[in-house]
């Protein structure tokens, strides 16, 4: 009887203590946090960052702004002599990314036909655009 109430004392005052026990065991423990902007942070596998554009790849298709679901990739004026499978054309189109518009899905990046895919999505954390019309044009914002 007399072991069963110091056993019950003794769980009492550990209860009571929880508080300053994980105060001092986070005192001498390594911070959880990341200090970003000074240090990197790792980035996951499949991570989908900010639109960007090759415009050196880019033959003008079009189809990159036919499959977008928001609609965010328009073909603007771009007229440049190229050259495909050893033929040169004329492009006359090029993508124009909205780029808060961007849901990041990917689909743009999987129907660019180019091997060197014109469109595809960064592994960059943000754009650091403030700007709500922000647009990517051919690798410039």
């Amino acid at each position: 009887m007399v072991v069963n109430s110091i056993r019950t004392i003794l769980s009492n005052i550990g209860k009571r203590f929880t508080v300053q026990r994980e105060m001092f065991q986070n005192l001498v423990s390594r911070p959880v946090t990341i200090r970003y902007p000074y240090e990197k942070v790792p980035i996951p596998e499949g991570f989908r960052g900010p639109v960007a554009i090759t415009d050196e790849n880019c033959i003008g298709c079009g189809k990159c702004s036919r499959v977008c679901p928001v609609n965010a990739i328009t073909m603007v004026d771009g007229t440049r002599e190229i050259e495909v499978n050893g033929k040169k054309i004329m492009r006359k189109k090029k993508p124009q990314v909205a780029v808060y518009n961007c849901i990041r899905c990917g689909l743009c990046e999987r129907h660019c036909p180019m091997k060197g895919k014109a469109i595809h999505l960064t592994r960059e954390l943000s754009t650091g655009e403030t700007d709500k019309d922000a647009v990517v044009v051919g690798g410039e914002k």
